[in-house]
Parts: structure tokens; sequence; C-alpha cells
């Protein structure tokens, strides 16, 4: 009998032992993540796909421009503006949250990249950014914005 007990004793504890381990290595893998999962909303009247783009510049660096301009072939006169919104560098100076602050990796910048026609959005794609805003998010960004919307919906 106290074989049997001590057998089922060792069993619990490599049971314990294992999930430890387990749930420690997905700790450190979420923990590590340096990225977000992106926001995506598409307007459901917005036809696909669409025909063509403007690159609305305003407030953006020129290298993320050029990168855009290299990505893809945009017509000044065309309906559907993109616009590109970013900030670099965001501190958190709130007392109120102290816990999400110590204990959770806060955003050090975010992507939203939009396409507008005249002042309604068709188009949103936003993530937050746990490293400031490069290239490689910006040409990252939108090519999801072009597989969304650039291939016909109905072969899908």
């Amino acid at each position: 009998m106290r074989l049997a007990n001590t057998m089922k004793n060792d069993t619990l504890n490599m049971s314990i032992t294992k999930f430890s381990i387990f749930f420690t290595l997905m700790l450190i893998y979420v923990g590590c993540n340096e990225r977000s999962t992106p926001i995506v909303k598409v307007d459901s009247n917005l036809s696909k796909p669409i025909q063509c783009m403007a690159l609305d510049g305003i407030g953006v660096e020129k290298k993320f421009s050029n990168r855009l301009n290299q990505l893809y072939n945009f017509t000044s006169n065309c309906p559907l503006k993109l616009s590109i919104k970013y900030k670099k560098d965001i501190v958190c100076n709130s007392p109120y949250n102290p816990n999400q602050k110590n204990v959770s990796k806060f955003p050090k910048s975010f992507l939203n990249i939009e396409l507008r026609e005249g002042f309604d959005i068709k188009y949103s794609y936003y993530v937050d950014l746990y490293s400031n805003v490069d290239e490689e998010d910006i040409e990252e960004g939108f090519l999801r914005v072009t597989k969304d919307l650039l291939q016909d919906s109905s072969s899908h």
C-alpha cells in the first residue's frame, strides 16, 4: 500500500514539474513576443479589388513615403487616399495604472494605416509595437493592406 502511495506521489510530482516547465516556457515566449496582433477593419461596402490609391504623405517621414512608393504605384487623382499615422517613443506617465506599467510591456509606438474616401474610413490597419516604427513595420502593414484590398474577394 505504501509503495502504491509513493508511486502516486511521484507521478503527481512529475506532472506538476512538467506543467511548471511548460508554463514557464509559455510565459517566456509570450513575454518575448515583440509584436501585437494587428486590428484590421474593412468597410463592408468597399468593393474589392480596389483600382487605385493616392498617398497622403503629410506628416510621414520621407524614408517611409519613399518605401511605399517603391511598393505601389500611387495615383494622385484617385478618390481613395491612403494615410499613415504613427507615434514613436510613447511613454505612459499616468499614475492611475502602475500595475499595468510594471507588470506588462507597454507599447513604444503604434502604426495606423487608413484608406479613406472623403471623410469615410474604408479600411484601417492598427498595430501596437514594442519598438519604434521603422521601414519594416511600414512595409509589413502596407503588404497586409494590399493583400486585403488588391485581391479579388470573390476568388477566396
